[in-house]
């Protein structure tokens, strides 16, 4: 769409060079330099209009681009990034040292949904996405790995470390203010690299392992791999 523009402009700029020749500097001037400093001064500006317009239009173009790359990677219920999002950023992952991954699942959500409505369980849904990004770091990334689980992953955070944030996050959400429903909490399962695996997808294994103990362990509450 754009070399359309391109050529309509450049067409339209021709035939306005031709008409300015024919009724501007022949008639009323007989001096050739006139001639030349008018219609080159009338030309420039034409062609820094023309130049200027394509490149804001450009310049939008890319900003909606932006955005759509943007919107295609984000959660739209949760604002928080989605699985596609997860699966780009682990391909690109580079094995610094330290780093860690949180599987969080939230308790007994399928009972949650079908007792009170799906209503009620976005809600819950947002409020939890919400807590989880004001607790981590601005390094860190949140993800929407499926239904009602989270994935975090933290670059340049040793085990330790990821144990901290895991047990915040799950604190921050224990005391959220749910109304007449009941309380929400979650279940979350930390793993590290290296001491975890040598890959991501062994991490990932490691923490979904972790998850499910945390799980058969009452719930609320951070299991270590």
């Amino acid at each position: 769409m754009i070399r359309v523009w391109s050529l309509f402009a450049m067409i339209i700029i021709a035939i306005m060079h031709s008409a300015l020749t024919h009724f501007v500097g022949v008639p009323f001037f007989n001096s050739i330099i006139v001639k030349c400093l008018i219609l080159g001064i009338v030309f420039g500006l034409i062609n820094y209009i023309v130049a200027e317009v394509f490149v804001r239009r450009l310049n939008k173009l890319k900003k909606i681009n932006k955005q759509l790359r943007v919107k295609l990677k984000t959660d739209n219920l949760m604002g928080i990034l989605n699985r596609r999002a997860f699966d780009d950023d682990i391909e690109n992952l580079e094995h610094i040292d330290p780093y860690s991954l949180i599987f969080i699942d939230i308790d007994n959500f399928r009972d949650f949904n079908n007792r009170f409505g799906h209503d009620v369980g976005d809600s819950v849904l947002v409020k939890v996405g919400k807590t989880i990004q004001d607790s981590v770091r601005t390094s860190d990334r949140v993800y929407r790995y499926g239904g009602e689980e989270i994935v975090l992953l933290l670059r340049d955070c040793d085990k330790r470390n990821a144990w901290k944030m895991a047990e915040t996050i799950r604190s921050e959400i224990s005391e959220l203010d749910n109304g007449s429903y009941p309380q929400i909490t979650i279940s979350l399962g930390v793993s590290s690299y290296p001491y975890d695996g040598k890959t991501i997808n062994d991490l990932i294994s490691a923490s979904d392992q972790a998850l499910l103990r945390a799980k058969q362990n009452g719930k609320n509450c951070t299991i270590l791999c």
